[in-house]
């Protein structure tokens, strides 16, 4: 299973404005932006994440207001104020994006998304993107020479008559289209060079589980790798018998994970094995089904039990020569008097002989 190029969770309706990024490919800073009307409770209704080609690099929402790195980019040397800028001007987006969906009125729920950014063209010249979609079909752009918010819709006249009543509003898009997203670009590219080569290993796992009637379901996941293209395929004695059905996915670290299932005969799940391709592996990684845990409760209950039956053998041989001989059962000699706290008289003493 060969694993596509990273999407954001939460941004499935921008997928398919979103530029094919391969290895050879030019690089792109883009930001994705999503509103919703009626968010779930407790859950934000303005976010963003942010995409150095590949890597998702910041994440914001309205909850918590700031812009913050993500990945290997957490380490990246940066001015002191390079955050702060970030987090300016996604607050002033999430204002326009939030009051846009305002004026929408009462017909929604809606869900306005945006893909702002600039790519690196083949003669490095940056080449501004600046596309929206609502309710999840593209439906107005930004011309950045023109100043204006084109699009069919009638919503598209609602939203840019809602936006053009900001002071500035038309100037801070140009700016960040043509000047600050390609600064930024450059500077990543300056500072953060090295995350771009950021290579994480997956770590695996193969577990099986009941299925339908006399089948199993194996699964082979990976987790915690970069970058997003990783190859996992079945093997039977090894054998290839395919690469099964999975998914994938980023975590919020700026990796990724992915799993696939292969549904396979019950008591046959041993013949199986799980092989993994990754850049950050030196070679192809077999990896074997785990064996179910065993419980350590019947084995302790074995050797106490064991041990509390040799106390008793023990004592009852002690017992048994004890009264042989004559004497006392052991307890007896270490009975004391309840009234004056003394042992027992010996043998032969009288009971009297205290008078």
């Amino acid at each position: 299973m060969w694993v596509p190029r990273p999407r954001s969770w939460g941004l499935g309706f921008l997928l398919f404005l979103l530029p094919t990024v391969r290895a050879e490919s030019n690089l792109s800073l883009l930001y994705h932006l999503t509103a919703v009307s009626s968010p779930a409770p407790g859950a934000p209704a303005f976010w963003v994440s942010g995409w150095l080609g590949p890597q998702q690099y910041l994440s914001y929402n309205n909850l918590r207001a700031e812009a913050e790195p993500c990945g290997a980019w957490v380490w990246e040397n940066q001015v002191s104020w390079y955050w702060e800028k970030e987090t300016t001007d996604l607050r002033s987006k999430q204002e326009l994006f939030l009051e846009g969906l305002k004026a929408l009125g009462k017909g929604g729920p809606y869900t306005l998304q945006g893909l702002l950014g600039c790519e690196l063209g083949p003669d490095n010249a940056s080449v501004p993107v600046a596309k929206f979609a609502l309710n999840g079909e593209d439906f107005m752009t930004f011309d950045p020479k023109l100043g204006t918010w084109d699009g069919d819709w009638p919503e598209t006249e609602t939203i840019q008559k809602t936006w053009m009543q900001h002071a500035g509003a038309v100037s801070k898009e140009r700016t960040f289209l043509l000047n600050s997203c390609p600064q930024r670009l450059l500077g990543h590219l300056e500072r953060g060079r090295g995350n771009l080569e950021w290579k994480e290993p997956p770590s695996m796992r193969l577990k099986a589980r009941p299925g339908s009637p006399g089948f199993s379901v194996l699964t082979c996941s990976a987790f915690s790798f970069y970058p997003p293209e990783l190859q996992l395929r079945f093997l039977r004695n090894g054998l290839a018998v395919g690469s099964g059905e999975g998914d994938f996915g980023p975590n919020g670290d700026g990796s990724f994970h992915a799993w696939s299932s292969l549904t396979v005969k019950s008591g046959d799940e041993h013949h199986y094995r799980c092989v993994v391709q990754h850049a950050g592996l030196p070679q192809p990684l077999t990896v074997e089904l785990e064996s179910p845990a065993r419980s350590s409760v019947p084995v302790i209950g074995i050797v106490v039990g064991f041990l509390l039956l040799m106390a008793v053998a023990a004592g009852g041989a002690l017992l048994w020569r004890r009264m042989r001989k004559g004497l006392p059962a052991p307890w007896m000699s270490l009975r004391g008097d309840d009234d004056v706290g003394a042992l027992l008289p010996a043998p032969g003493v009288p009971k009297d002989a205290d008078s």
